[in-house]
This record gives C-alpha cells, sequence and structure tokens, in this order.
C-alpha cells in the first residue's frame, strides 16, 4: 500500500511543463507521486489538499540567467536607479555619504553601486566626473550603468586603482578620456575591472546576510532553481556559502553555479568533486562556464556587424560597432579546450556580430552531434545576422533569453539599431520555428527578478504597465504564446542545465518544485499577468512560501 500524499491539488488547471492538464497531482516527500485520477487513490488523513479553483498550478521558475549574489549584495549599496541627471547623481552620493561619517573618518568608506541609465538624462549626457569629485573628493566613488558594462569613477577611485592619463587601456576595455589625457571617469567593459579589484571584498559575514534576504525575495516570485554567474568575481567564492545555506536548511532554491571560461580545469573539476555529495548534488552544484564576447547595447560596447545608427550623438561611443571583449583572439581556444573537458560554454553575446563568432566557435569545439548533447549556449541572444537563427538551432546551441529585456530596450534598440536590423532582434517567434532551445531568465539585478513581467513581455512585446513606457510592440509578430513562455521559464530552463530528467515538469517522479498562482493564467488579459500573486512555493516538496 502506498504512503499517503502531503499533497493533493484538485480541481484546476496545471501546467506540467510541457501544456495544460486538468488533472489531480498528488505529492509525496519531495516528489510528484502521481498526475491523473491515481492521485485521488493517496489522499490520507494528513493530506493537505490544496483546491485550484480560480487558480492554477506550475513547475517553479526556474531562472536561467542570474547574477544572484551579486543582486543580493547591491540591497546594501548606493541605488542610482532613479536618478535623471549628473547632477541628482551627485547629490545622491553625497548624501549617502553624510550619512556614513565614521566609516569615511576611517579612511574606509567606498561609495559602490549601480543602476543610473543616461538614456534617461536630458540629452543622454552621461554622468559628470567633475559632479562626484565635488562632493566626494576624498572618498571613492564607482557607480555602474544599469547594464554593468560601463561606469563613472570620481578621482580617488580613479586613485585607488592606479587609473591615470599614463594608464594604458585594458584588453577589452576602455578608458575615455578628456582632450588633455587625462581619465574623463567613464570606464567601459572590463576597465570598469580595474576598479572593482581595488574595492575590499564583503566578509563572509555580509554575504550570508545579503542571501539570505534575497533567497527569501526569490521564493516569494515562485522561483524554486536560479542559475547563478558571479564568475566576475572570484572572491565572492558562491559554491561553499550557498552549500552553507543548504547544510542549515536556508537554501530554498536550488542553485547552478558559474564559473569563468579560462580557468583550469582540473581545478574546476576538484572544485566540482568537493561541492558534489548525496546531499548536495540536487541542491547546489557548478554549471556552465562562461564568457564573453561583447558589451551592451545601452553602453554601446554590444559588438555590431554594422556601425551604430545613433553614435554621432552619444560622446561616450567608443567604438563605432562596440568593443571586442577577445582582442587578444584566444576565445576559440578557450571555447574548444573547455569542450574537450567534458564542460558546457556559454558565450554572452548581444550583437549579432559577436553572436556570430560565438557560433563560429562552438563550430571548432566539436562535431555537430558533440555540440548538440553538450547544449553550448549563447546568454542574452538578442540580435542576429540573417541565417544565424537556423546555424543556432542546428547547433543545439540554447538561446538564454531574458525576455524583461526588451521591455527596457524598446526605444534604443529602434535608435541604436534602426528599423531594418530590428527585423532580427529578441526573435523568440523566429527562434521557436527554428526548433532552438530556448530558456527565459531574468538577468538580475540588471532586471527586476520578476518572472511574470518577463511573461508579459514575451505575450506582448512591451514593457510592463507598471514601467510606464509608452510604445508600440516591438514587432509583434516575435511574440511567443502563454505555453511557450511558460515552458522556456520552466522546462526550457532545465534542459539548458541538463536538469530536465528531474526539474522543469510537473510528473511522477520528478521534484515537487511547484508554484500556485493566483489566477488562471490563461483566463487573463496580458495587462492582468503582472499583477498576480504567487500563494504557494513548494521546493522538494517543502513549503518555502505561503502567502497570508
Amino acid at each position: 500500500m502506498p504512503e499517503p500524499a502531503d499533497y493533493l491539488f484538485v480541481e484546476g488547471p496545471i501546467f506540467d511543463g510541457e501544456g495544460w492538464v486538468e488533472e489531480p497531482l498528488a505529492v509525496s516527500g519531495e516528489r510528484v507521486a502521481a498526475l491523473g485520477p491515481q492521485a485521488l487513490e493517496l489522499r490520507g488523513p494528513s493530506t493537505r489538499v490544496v483546491s485550484l479553483a480560480g487558480r492554477c498550478l506550475l513547475p517553479g521558475f526556474h531562472d536561467a540567467h542570474t547574477h544572484f549574489l551579486g543582486g543580493a549584495l547591491t540591497a546594501e549599496r548606493i541605488d542610482p536607479s532613479g536618478v535623471r541627471s549628473s547632477a541628482e547623481l551627485a547629490a545622491l552620493v553625497a548624501e549617502w555619504i553624510a550619512a556614513r561619517p565614521e566609516e569615511r573618518a576611517a579612511g574606509t568608506l567606498w561609495v559602490t553601486g549601480r543602476g543610473w541609465d543616461a538614456d534617461h538624462f536630458p540629452g543622454g549626457a552621461w554622468p559628470e566626473r567633475a559632479d562626484l569629485d565635488r562632493v566626494a573628493p576624498d572618498v571613492p566613488v564607482i557607480l555602474r550603468r544599469r547594464d554593468g558594462h560601463a561606469a563613472i569613477a570620481n578621482g580617488a577611485a580613479l586613485a585607488r586603482a592606479g587609473i591615470d592619463r599614463d594608464r594604458p587601456d585594458p584588453p577589452g576595455g576602455r578608458i575615455l578620456r578628456e582632450a588633455s589625457g587625462e581619465p574623463s571617469g567613464i570606464l567601459l567593459e572590463t576597465a570598469v575591472d580595474m576598479i572593482r579589484e581595488a574595492i575590499p571584498s564583503p566578509d563572509r559575514a555580509a554575504k550570508l546576510r545579503a542571501l539570505r534576504g534575497a533567497l527569501g525575495t526569490a521564493s516569494a516570485l515562485g522561483i524554486t532553481s536560479i542559475q547563478d554567474d558571479p564568475s566576475y568575481d572570484d572572491r565572492l567564492q558562491a559554491g561553499p556559502l550557498y552549500a552553507e545555506l543548504f547544510e542549515s536548511g536556508e537554501l530554498p532554491l536550488r542553485v547552478s553555479i558559474w564559473r569563468r571560461l579560462g580557468h583550469e580545469h582540473g581545478e574546476l573539476h576538484a572544485e566540482a568533486a568537493a561541492l558534489v555529495s548525496s546531499r548536495l548534488r540536487n541542491h547546489v552544484r557548478y554549471g556552465m562556464l562562461k564568457g564573453y564576447l561583447d558589451g551592451s547595447l545601452g553602453s554601446r560596447t554590444a559588438q555590431l556587424w554594422a556601425p551604430y545608427c545613433d553614435r554621432e550623438a552619444c560622446s561616450v561611443a567608443a567604438e563605432p560597432c562596440g568593443v571586442d571583449l577577445d582582442e587578444a583572439g584566444v576565445l576559440v581556444e578557450h571555447v574548444v579546450a573547455a569542450h574537450r573537458g567534458g564542460f558546457q560554454v556559454g558565450l554572452h553575446a548581444i550583437g549579432d556580430r559577436a553572436l556570430s563568432r560565438g557560433l563560429d566557435a562552438f563550430a571548432a569545439a566539436g562535431p555537430l552531434p558533440e555540440l548538440r548533447a553538450r547544449r553550448h549556449r549563447i546568454e542574452h541572444a538578442q540580435l542576429f545576422r540573417e541565417g544565424d537563427v537556423e546555424r543556432l538551432a542546428a547547433q543545439g546551441t540554447v538561446a538564454s533569453v531574458q525576455p524583461i529585456h526588451l521591455a527596457s530596450d524598446l526605444v534604443i534598440a529602434r535608435e541604436r539599431l534602426g528599423e531594418e536590423r530590428c527585423r532580427n532582434a529578441y526573435p523568440w517567434a523566429s527562434l521557436e520555428e527554428a526548433g532552438a532551445r530556448i530558456a527565459f531568465g531574468t538577468d538580475w539585478p540588471i532586471e527586476p527578478l520578476a518572472p511574470l513581467d518577463g511573461l508579459y513581455t514575451t505575450l506582448t512585446r512591451l514593457a510592463p504597465p507598471a514601467r510606464g513606457i509608452s510604445s508600440e510592440p516591438f514587432h509583434p509578430e516575435q511574440s511567443l504564446s502563454l505555453e511557450s513562455a511558460l515552458r522556456a521559464y520552466t522546462l526550457g530552463s532545465a534542459e539548458a542545465a541538463h536538469q530536465e530528467d528531474r526539474l522543469g515538469r510537473l510528473a511522477p517522479d520528478y521534484y515537487a518544485d511547484l508554484v500556485v498562482l493566483s489566477a488562471d493564467l490563461r483566463a487573463l488579459a496580458p495587462d492582468e499577468i503582472p499583477e498576480q500573486r504567487v500563494e504557494l512555493t513548494l521546493r522538494g516538496g517543502e513549503v518555502v512560501f505561503e502567502a497570508t
């Protein structure tokens, strides 16, 4: 006689990872025990019966692209996302410094943060170093643009990092300069890292504190799995932190951790072996190796085949066609070595030229059957050259997409690319028609950690109503159906992490990672979707969030 179910979900629609079903679902322990009439036979005196009438049940959202630990740490840093001019940015910095007199007196204060966007400043003018120097002559300040691919630094921060008129640009980065040769304070791509390395890293206690808060937020949003990219800063040491939280019963979701492409592979195998145990392997694991080919559309550092249409209007456009982050030409070598070492590779590629080069690198790594089995990935996959959608699909390469980026880029994409190239921008329907693997994420903290906002943008090709952005739908022929969008956010993301045998579906023997939403998504107008709330989140059959 089978054990009674712990949970029985009845009387409502269930999205099982592939489509909608109207069947009861039973959960026993950490897994789905049954889906269909047989689930009713598992009802016992202690079974919690949950009616889905007027609601719906989904697999837990699996965010395929976050900077989760980094995002968690932003809660303790300055937030310049609301400023609308260089002067406002300086005023915010002055207020922040004034509230911390002891740290300033001790010489330990750094002002760090991210979120400003010069596209919202008058005339698109970028922040001025002089404004920051005026309010913080002795306190180092570095504030990243919203996308993280550019930053403004003051003189104190530049001095701490040894950046002066004689310091050359680093490979893959640009130190923008005044006519005198003096650094202007604007740093692009790897030049930002020169200052980051001078900033004291948060201690273990601060990182754990930040993670606990962010993990609770993720559970309340129905997220049960994430893929975390802390690869940009080895000092973060994310793996042991997540393992510690799991062992103490404080990890409410499953984590795949990325490392940097170019690491010594024996070292990575050893780290993965040390982390994986019978208790940990389905909760905390190392995933793919991440490399960068270009920057971002917002910072005009995404690498394009043709020049930016609005480059003449921007004083900080370093290169007509963006920035090549593989100037040393070693990326193909690293990709081939990682592939032969048994690793999955993800390449950040936003511009159409960067994406083409990424597909070229994968093609050089091994024969087609190996590529399809390894599921290498293009992270962001925003702009395609003609024919590259089909090439990506044929390789089995995953299009790791953050649909909410379109909401932020509705206006600037048209300005920077022109209408002709926009036909091949964010081409989700074309990817689906070509048979490509698609995985969805948020890229938090660059965008909000809000899966329902991403669903809205996928359906409408518009920004969520709360953003107040007025625009025509961006090539609405490239929208996806609700079912396709949900699949990309659940089973598609699990497939991108080679976990589709246990995650991303609601089916017998799969982990009971699931979320109950406050309404049946099928019955809603798209504008209503972002307003829905998560009522219950289970991870492995355990309640990690329940609305009160």
